[in-house]
């Protein structure tokens, strides 16, 4: 079947789109491999600040906010983890066309994630609301969705 020059454009863009947010599923899980190199920084360096001569002590208000500091790193961990599993869906997704839905969520969670991510989110978000590109999508047959064929 012949597909016309507007269609294998769009296809082209699929393509780089998705390698793009695996990209940045890529930079989003490098968060989560850098926060305990973060964290033993953090506690190296507040291990010397100087004490003020009757003023209070540093190092019992770091010790007093540790609990506080824990669960900030654990929560910034499992929202890396998650932002970054959902674009590594959405560019596998992508570049396989399907799930279109998935994929316009994910597009639109990457937009927050200024300057790149708002890029790369309005640009598959304009990509995937194109004309053509929905057809693509719908070509899959039911027993084409079926993960375990692949």
């Amino acid at each position: 079947m012949q597909r016309s020059p507007e269609t294998e454009k769009i296809e082209k863009h699929l393509d780089v789109i998705g390698i793009l947010f695996m990209v940045m599923a890529g930079f989003s899980l490098l968060t989560v491999l850098f926060l305990p190199i973060h964290f033993m920084m953090f506690e190296a360096f507040t291990n010397h600040f100087p004490r003020q001569v009757n003023g209070p002590d540093p190092r019992r208000m770091i010790q007093d906010m540790q609990p506080f500091i824990y669960i900030v790193y654990a929560m910034i961990g499992f929202v890396s983890l998650i932002i970054g599993a959902v674009m590594l869906a959405t560019g596998i997704n992508l570049r396989r066309r399907r799930h279109f839905t998935f994929c316009v969520i994910g597009s639109a969670l990457i937009c927050p994630s200024f300057p790149l991510g708002t890029a790369l989110g309005v640009w598959s978000l304009l990509t995937l609301y194109n004309q053509h590109t929905r057809p693509l999508f719908a070509e899959r047959t039911a027993l084409d969705d079926a993960d375990f064929l692949d």
